[in-house]
């Protein structure tokens, strides 16, 4: 006897596309796609701009470690993610890692192939990453660990040991630090203390205000010619 097996109906929503945006953009009757980085040019609030400053100026120029923390949500992620695209490739080549639950040998494995080189045992992977930072030259390397609360001791042990290799007269690299407002108070942990005492600067993201958010969703919406409220203020309280 045969069994007849029913597939089921593919559901009637429609995927959202670049097309159906921009036809819904116009039935609002906006002129693009409004909260895009085409369209909306905002003056981000102070802490943005100095978290940006620092980022962008002190850490890759001097080879330091920065350690930026916050609260989840705050936007950590995002900014040193942009600020990661905009760094001149001529100069610096920047690895992001966000997978927290690496051991200290699979880190040390994970940045020689992100390096182009091979892994193997410690020792091997270790001289691969010396010859990567030495065949950069005068080009900058730029390591950021997302997430960094969750990694191991050993894990954030090897990545300060990293930046002596080679006895160098200078960091081997700049590495930045993501992490939740609780990683500061871990890293002054007798275990972390070396790494703690090579941090050159340490900014904290907060929460925005009311009125920054009421400032970005307000020039967001008058960049695309919106200029009649859509958001109620119960949903702005929601994102509060």
């Amino acid at each position: 006897m045969s069994t007849t097996t029913k597939l089921r109906k593919p559901s009637g929503r429609k995927p959202i596309t670049d097309a159906s945006i921009t036809h819904y953009t116009h039935l609002w009757g906006a002129t693009g796609i409004p909260f895009s980085e085409e369209t909306t040019h905002y003056q981000e609030p102070p802490q943005i701009q100095q978290a940006q400053q620092q980022l962008l100026t002190q850490s890759p120029a001097l080879r330091s470690l920065m350690l930026l923390s916050g609260p989840n949500g705050v936007g950590k992620s995002h900014l040193v993610s942009h600020w990661k695209e905009r760094l001149d490739p001529r100069l610096y080549c920047a690895i992001a890692i966000t997978q927290a639950s690496l051991s200290h040998a699979g880190l040390l494995a994970y940045l020689a192939r992100k390096f182009g080189k091979a892994g193997g045992t410690r020792s091997t992977t270790l001289m691969h990453l010396e010859e990567a930072l030495a065949e950069l030259g005068e080009t900058t390397a730029v390591i950021i660990l997302d997430e960094a609360q969750n990694y191991s001791h050993g894990a954030l042990e090897e990545i300060r040991l990293l930046l002596g290799i080679g006895l160098s007269r200078r960091p081997a690299f700049s590495l930045v630090l993501i992490g939740d407002e609780h990683l500061l108070g871990s890293l002054r942990l007798r275990s972390h203390r070396a790494l703690y005492s090579r941090i050159a600067c340490h900014h904290q993201l907060k929460a925005w205000e009311s009125q920054e958010i009421e400032d970005l969703l307000e020039t967001s919406q008058h960049a695309v010619g919106l200029n009649d409220p859509i958001i109620i203020p119960a949903a702005i309280d929601l994102i509060t």
